[in-house]
């Protein structure tokens, strides 16, 4: 007898069963995951940009702004945006200028349809794979509506989840053909496809790992074998050149975030440990009941020991339950796996910013989740007669009850104000939003409110260590509004204290300076001010001011060049013409003087001191 005899008998290669998605229930399934999503975006098409890296990305960068450019391109694939570089994720938004300018509504759209495409994929590959179209449609459907999916299609500067998305799922959709049917060309593409995910997010790395628990569940290419080398070595080999790719991209993410200084991995090692493990169990609380969700979640150390241990307990209880049954159900194994591994690059354990979390990080992760609950459910009820209608039944309730809490946290991204309002209602010490907030009161001139907002950070800072900019930003403004009630001495000492943490806030050195120059020192506020341009030199109004001082020292010329500067920095600013004017007239240079009087007049009629000086040279 021979050897294969001995070893028994042996399950053949499962290839992905052969599944004509153009006959029914595939084409009504789609159908409809794509009309319940559009009509629950559709309010989207009402809402603004935000003040929360959407300026930033799009409305304050000239190269996006300015549409699909040879300047642009060159930008985008040479430059960092914010400590990233996801090229393809800017030359989307430059499209999106160019076709659409700044319509805030026509880019949040675009994401809308970027996301219903990725839901159309998510049904489309996993019914591929396992003939299971109900089930494929249920996951894609919590895929489609869950609420904590909101931030990565409403905020715009989030277009590089929807878009690394869809470029990880035509991968997964093209590995599906290589695996069919492998040859070098499907697996180019595969490799095409990975690495324009990779081009719109480095968080797409893990997807060779992903591919890898395909092959446990459902295209079931892991086997024993009698060959030399055990199957899943020739699967992870297979992997090398994408592993590859996801380690360069790797290393370029990490050197875009140090290149501005948003690593944090200076902060110990046990702390980020515990906020990975806390943020893990969060995640799985917030897919169950979505209700308290935020635009930002703010990191605090130490956690509360219950949280960790909790939190730990949780995750060991649930790593148990899924190696006990998976190997009935090898879908829970790939499920929980697909969810601890994918998130793996955004829990924290090289840490960014302020964020202990954060919503958009969920998107593709929680699709092993809904693996688990889509395959689950009906595996649980299997043997009951009333199976199919208590599925279907509760289905429809669960996608009804998403649907109804995405439209609500539509709304609370319509503006700046309610989303970070509506931040400080459900999150702790939340200087961000207070920072955010206390800008826009700013900005409306309602000085007193903002007073508010920048005093509260500075009470958080004292029970955490001052993250900037937050801190010396907060203790500027207050210098600022102090400054304006006349309150000198009360605005130098926040000065002071914006510069004792950060000695390179240049609006801050500007402060000082006008205190100072106020104070009658005027040899002070010149050095203040120049270490302010020196830092900032883009800062008209410390042109302007410099100006004055200079020129109450007699260093006309010198003052000259600063007014001139102010002006060609603000050329619609009429203050700035009649003072460069006014020192034009003094250097004995008329004809300029007239010119730069008349331009002032014509930009604020009204504008007295241009009028008398106008009508003096004119009479002379």
């Amino acid at each position: 007898m021979s050897r294969g005899a001995h070893a028994g008998p042996r399950s053949p290669v499962q290839s992905p069963p052969a599944v004509r998605p153009g006959t029914s229930p595939y084409v009504p399934i789609a159908a409809a995951l794509l009309v319940a999503t559009a009509i629950v975006y559709a309010p989207i098409r009402h809402n603004d940009f935000v003040h929360f890296d959407d300026f930033g990305y799009v409305v304050d960068n000239p190269y996006v702004r300015g549409g699909l450019t040879w300047n642009g391109f060159v930008r985008a694939w040479t430059a960092f945006q914010m400590g990233y570089w996801h090229p393809l994720t800017m030359l989307s938004h430059m499209l999106d200028c160019q076709l659409f300018g700044l319509n805030a509504g026509a880019h949040h759209l675009v994401s809308v349809a970027l996301h219903m495409l990725n839901t159309l994929l998510l049904f489309g590959v996993f019914a591929r794979m396992t003939a299971q179209p109900w089930r494929s449609a249920f996951m894609a459907g919590l895929f489609a509506l869950h609420p904590l999916h909101v931030e990565s299609v409403a905020w715009a500067a989030e277009r590089k989840d929807v878009l690394s998305a869809l470029f990880w799922l035509l991968s997964m959709w093209a590995y599906v053909g290589y695996v069919r049917r492998p040859n070098v060309l499907r697996y180019a593409l595969v490799l095409v496809m990975f690495l324009a995910a990779l081009l719109s997010k480095a968080m797409a790395v893990t997807f060779p790992f992903a591919l890898l628990l395909l092959d446990v569940w459902p295209l079931r290419r892991v086997r024993r074998s009698s060959a030399p080398r055990p199957r899943y070595v020739s699967l992870v080999i297979e992997k090398l050149p994408l592993l590859l790719l996801a380690g360069i991209m790797s290393v370029a993410t990490f050197v875009a975030q140090r290149s501005v200084g948003a690593t944090a991995a200076d902060l110990p090692l046990s702390e980020r440990t515990a906020n990975a493990v806390v943020s893990y169990a969060t995640y799985l609380f917030q897919m169950l009941w979505p209700t308290r969700l935020a635009v930002l979640y703010i990191f605090e150390a130490p956690l509360p020991t219950w949280q960790i241990v909790g939190s730990v307990l949780l995750l060991i209880g649930l790593t148990a339950g899924v190696l006990w049954g998976s190997r009935r159900h090898p879908y829970l194994l790939v499920g929980w796996l697909w969810y601890v591994g994918t998130l793996v690059p955004a829990i924290g354990l090289i840490h960014v910013g302020s964020e202990a979390m954060a919503d958009r990080f969920t998107y593709v992760p929680l699709i092993g989740i809904f693996i688990i609950v889509a395959w689950g459910i009906p595996d649980l009820l299997a043997g009951w007669k009333y199976q199919q209608v208590a599925c279907g039944g509760a289905a429809v309730a669960v996608l009804l009850a998403c649907s109804i809490q995405t439209v609500r946290q539509l709304e609370l991204w319509r503006d700046t104000t309610s989303l970070f309002e509506h931040a400080l209602a459900v999150t702790r010490n939340n200087y961000v939003a207070h920072g955010i907030i206390g800008g826009l009161e700013m900005a409306q001139g309602r000085r007193d409110e903002a007073l508010q907002h920048y005093t509260e950070i500075l009470r958080i800072a004292r029970k955490f260590t001052p993250v900037e900019p937050y801190y010396s930003d907060a203790q500027y403004n207050i210098g600022l509004i102090l400054a304006g009630r006349g309150d000198g001495e009360a605005a130098k000492a926040h000065y002071l204290a914006a510069l004792s943490t950060n000695p390179l806030h240049g609006k801050a050195h500007a402060g000082l300076a006008a205190v100072l120059a106020a104070q009658g020192d005027t040899t002070g506020a010149v050095a203040q001010y120049r270490e302010a341009l020196r830092l900032t030199p883009d800062l008209a109004s410390a042109h302007s001011n410099i100006a004055i001082a200079l020129e109450t020292l007699g260093q006309t010329d010198e003052a000259l060049l600063h007014y001139a500067e102010a002006v060609r920095l603000e050329p619609q600013r009429a203050e700035s013409r009649c003072n460069l004017a006014a020192a034009l007239a003094s250097a004995g240079r008329l004809p300029e003087a007239i010119e730069q009087y008349r331009t002032a007049l014509q930009l604020k009629p009204q504008l007295i001191e241009a009028r008398l000086g106008l009508a003096a040279l004119e009479k002379n």
